[in-house]
């Protein structure tokens, strides 16, 4: 077991940021508000234009996208992209059971990177990779 913060070790589980160091860790979540949500509450919506990403540290939500549903639970995400770039959210969230999540919005995300170049070219490391794993989605045609 290790003895970070539960923030931090929730970030640790996204995508984005699992190859930090404890301290850039620590510093994103300090970024971060917790914020809680009632079972049918609405987490994001879509559409909505407001960017940030949620980190659910307990309950589950459901995600409904494209037609589908799947759920999150504690350490799963949402709204990475809505880190970067200010577009409409493509899915809605929707607390099945009380969630605790930690939300980190854009407007504090943006300031944290240029004050923090390190986090900002691990950002475009994982962001290259993950846009090289979808072109060979679709050059498979899947």
């Amino acid at each position: 077991m290790t003895d970070l913060p539960e923030e931090v070790e929730a970030l640790r589980r996204v995508r984005f940021f699992e190859d930090l160091t404890p301290e850039d860790l620590d510093r994103i979540s300090a970024i971060g508000k917790r914020r809680s949500f009632r079972p049918g509450e609405a987490i994001v919506s879509k559409d909505d234009d407001t960017g940030g990403l949620y980190v659910l540290l307990s309950g589950t939500a459901t995600v409904e996208a494209g037609g589908k549903r799947h759920t999150l639970g504690p350490g799963d995400f949402t709204g990475e992209m809505g880190l970067l770039a200010r577009k409409p959210r493509s899915a809605t969230v929707t607390a099945a059971e009380p969630v605790e999540a930690m939300v980190i919005e854009t407007m504090y995300f943006k300031p944290f990177l240029i004050k923090n170049p390190s986090v900002a070219v691990h950002l475009l490391e994982v962001l290259a990779e993950r846009l090289r794993e979808v072109q060979e989605r679709v050059e498979r045609g899947g």
